[in-house]
This record gives structure tokens, C-alpha cells and sequence, in this order.
């Protein structure tokens, strides 16, 4: 989980508290923002690490589908059952249950939910043995879980159940200052290995500063991912970033359209420009310093301030 601004410190020091409980947590945010991300961070960082991880997307299956997929089925359970299936509970027994889209199970899977969490035990579809478990149950949505209880769609109880703790994350408007970053850890990751990894043009830092990422970080790395494939070593420019991206900011008049607060700007220039600078002296920071007319110490306090280590420098 990249970032250095104060609400993705705030997200990974929950997570480092949550970590130390087996209590239900329930992730909240956009599409995109990373809430399976931050189910795996808690998993890595709890006493369940070295047991499995096991994530399943309630919106994927039919409702006749899902409760199987979740607490498993004999032979013959239904129409389709021809062999014994294993469900995600017991996969992931001594580890931890990631339910992406928790809002969309159905309410009868919702009662079966339930009854997990309340006793650690349930009935796999076709027979009357009772399995025993011990899971962790992470969910997530980017739904409002207390409006659909309020229609309800959603099991007041179950959501109580649930929501034990919380974690709420933001998406990528409300921590712009993150963008340089999580911009340069994907080019990184895109760009071939033994390539050298393109710089972003003033013009392409700009339309990507002013742009919403309704999509979030998700989008965002989809971006790059296209900007690195179109730009072919050369610096990411307008022209590489997608129509919705690049045509906003070429059809704006000079002085127009949505601005980033000056100090995300400056912080997304002088990101940029250390990783320039270091370029060009091929990772020398006493050269480094030199080239950009400030002092070893000053370059070592900026390096430290944007999070930029060695493994970011430049191959």
C-alpha cells in the first residue's frame, strides 16, 4: 500500500491495530480504491499469515450458486453437483475470508452468514454434518451496507456481525499528494525489464493532476499501463494518456479547467524532477545534489520526504 499522505497513514495504522485481533472487519470505499489490498496488508501483518488467504467476489455467482461456492456441496446437492466440492470456509480454515461485495449475497445466504460468524460452524448443501471453522471473515463493498439494511436488503444482525471493525478508504482525489508515487511505482512496473523508465511530460502531469480517477488507483494504473505501452521508451506525453484524460485537458483554453491545490503541484514537479536529476547522474546523489545547486543533506532529506528509495532510482 503505497503513499505518504495522512489518510494511507491512517488506513495502515488501523490495519496494524486490527491485525492483532481475529474480530470481523468490514472495508468500505469507492471501486478501486484498494480494499482487497488493504484484506491482504491485514492478513500478511496478523497470526493467520502462515494460514491461507482466500478471497471470493459475491457478485460472481447466482444467488442458487453462491451458497455452495461458500459452504461447499456433496454429490448430488443439486442439478450440476456431479462431485464433492470443498466451499471457501473450509479452504480457508486457521486464515482469513475476504467477501468482496458482501452487500449482493442474497438474503438466505445472508441467514447461513450468519450463523457462521455466531458459532463458527454450518452444513455444506446435501448433507447434515456440521463442519466446524475457524476464519477470520473480512468484507468489503462499496455499497452502503446501513441504506440497504434500511430496505431491507441486508440483515440488520449479519451487518452488525460485520462491522465488529471498521476501515474506511479513500479514494484517489482525497489524497492527491500520493499521485507521484503511485505514478512511479507503475511505470516501474510496466516498463520492461532492463528499459529505462520513462519520465511524465510538464503537459501529461497536468492533465493527470486535474483528472478525477473516478475509477481510482485501479484506473490510474490501467493508465500508466497504456501511457508505458504507447510512449516506447520516450517520455509520457498528453498523446499516450487515454481520450477521456488527454482530450479534457487539450480542449481546456490555458488558465482553465479543474486545478490541483498549488502544494500537490509543486510536490508532483519536484517528485518528477529528483527522479530526472538522479537519472541523468546515473544514481550519483553527490552529483545529483550538485546538478540541482542544493546540498547532499538537503537531496537526502527530500529523497526521504518523497519516500523515494534506491530501488526507484533509475536503472
Amino acid at each position: 500500500m503505497l503513499g505518504a499522505s495522512p489518510l494511507i497513514a491512517r488506513v495502515l495504522d488501523r490495519i496494524a491495530m486490527m491485525a492483532a485481533s481475529d474480530a470481523p472487519v468490514l472495508i468500505t470505499g469507492e471501486s478501486g480504491t484498494g480494499k482487497e489490498l488493504a484484506a491482504r496488508t491485514l492478513h500478511r501483518q496478523s497470526g493467520r499469515r502462515d494460514k491461507p488467504f482466500v478471497a471470493v467476489n459475491c457478485a460472481a455467482f447466482p444467488d442458487t450458486l453462491l451458497e455452495a461456492e461458500l459452504f461447499g456441496h456433496e454429490r448430488g446437492a443439486f442439478t450440476g453437483a456431479v462431485k464433492r466440492r470443498v466451499g471457501r470456509f473450509t479452504a480457508a480454515h486457521g486464515g482469513t475470508l475476504l467477501l468482496d461485495e458482501v452487500a449482493e449475497i442474497p438474503l438466505l445466504g445472508q441467514a447461513k452468514l450468519l450463523r457462521v460468524l455466531q458459532e463458527g460452524s454450518f452444513e455444506p448443501l446435501g448433507t447434515n454434518l456440521t463442519e466446524v471453522v475457524d476464519v477470520r471473515v473480512v468484507s468489503a463493498t462499496h455499497e452502503n451496507l446501513r441504506e440497504r439494511v434500511a430496505r431491507g436488503r441486508f440483515r440488520e444482525d449479519l451487518y452488525y456481525r460485520l462491522n465488529v471493525l471498521d476501515l474506511q478508504m479513500p479514494s484517489l482525489r482525497e489524497r492527491r499528494e500520493d499521485l507521484p508515487v503511485l505514478m512511479r511505482h507503475f511505470i516501474q512496473h510496466f516498463t520492461p525489464h532492463g528499459s529505462t523508465a520513462p519520465a511524465v511530460s510538464p503537459r501529461a502531469w497536468a492533465a493527470l493532476s486535474g483528472y478525477g480517477f473516478p475509477g481510482n488507483v485501479r484506473e490510474l494504473r490501467n493508465v500508466v499501463e497504456r501511457a508505458v505501452l504507447f510512449s516506447r521508451g520516450a517520455d509520457i506525453d498528453l498523446d499516450h494518456l487515454p481520450p477521456e484524460i488527454a482530450g479534457e485537458a487539450a480542449a481546456a483554453p490555458a488558465g482553465s479547467g479543474p486545478l490541483s491545490p498549488l502544494a500537490v503541484a509543486v510536490r508532483a514537479f519536484e517528485h518528477e524532477y529528483l527522479l530526472r536529476a538522479l537519472g541523468a547522474t546515473e544514481g550519483r546523489r553527490d552529483r545529483a545534489a550538485e546538478l540541482l545547486g542544493i546540498s547532499r543533506k538537503t537531496l537526502w532529506e527530500k529523497l526521504r520526504a518523497h519516500g523515494i528509495s534506491d530501488d526507484d532510482l533509475p536503472e
